[in-house]
């Protein structure tokens, strides 16, 4: 079963970023992908995804947010994917619980459900 979490932390993964889909216990600099909705018609499957970059200083935790959505939008897309628009971001999303500065990107996404 396709499982676009999965993809888009394996297309993280190659862009050279610790990727998760919560925060880790440790770590400096990570990025956190989860899927926050979407919808799913004719096989045709919408998820919406928000990826969260974290770093050590607000500055850094931007340019990470940038150059992913940079990435995506002018480069490859993650296995499945046909389609990304940005919906938001990115986006300063300061967390209490780690005190990391933290940016959001917010993508609607195209896949489809088989091949």
């Amino acid at each position: 079963m396709y499982s676009i979490t999965e993809q888009f932390l394996t297309w993280l993964t190659s862009q050279g970023y610790t990727a998760h889909t919560y925060p880790p216990k440790t770590g400096n600099e990570f990025v956190t992908i989860e899927r926050t909705g979407g919808y799913v018609e004719n096989k045709i499957d919408h998820p919406e995804i928000a990826i969260q970059t974290w770093a050590q200083s607000e500055a850094r935790a931007e340019e990470m947010a940038l150059n992913i959505r940079n990435a995506l939008l002018l480069g490859s897309l993650p296995d499945g994917v046909y389609r990304v628009d940005v919906n938001a971001g990115p986006y300063p999303f300061w967390d209490e619980d780690t005190r990391l500065p933290r940016y959001q990107i917010v993508l609607d996404c195209t896949t489809y459900l088989i091949d």
